[in-house]
């Protein structure tokens, strides 16, 4: 399994830590790969202005 490492912006960090608390999400790395996974398609949508 390869790794890429992410870096999360100081001012982003609480925010990260509330969602870990609140959901039971463990690590950034499970945070960052599960928004990832489930809201990507969405965000890449909504970036380009498409309502399909």
């Amino acid at each position: 399994m390869s790794q890429t490492r992410v870096v999360l912006d100081e001012k982003h960090i609480s925010k990260a830590k509330e969602i870990i608390e609140q959901t039971g999400i463990n690590t950034y790395s499970q945070l960052f790969t599960i928004l990832l996974v489930n809201y990507g398609d969405t965000l890449v949508k909504s970036l380009k202005g498409s309502n399909e």
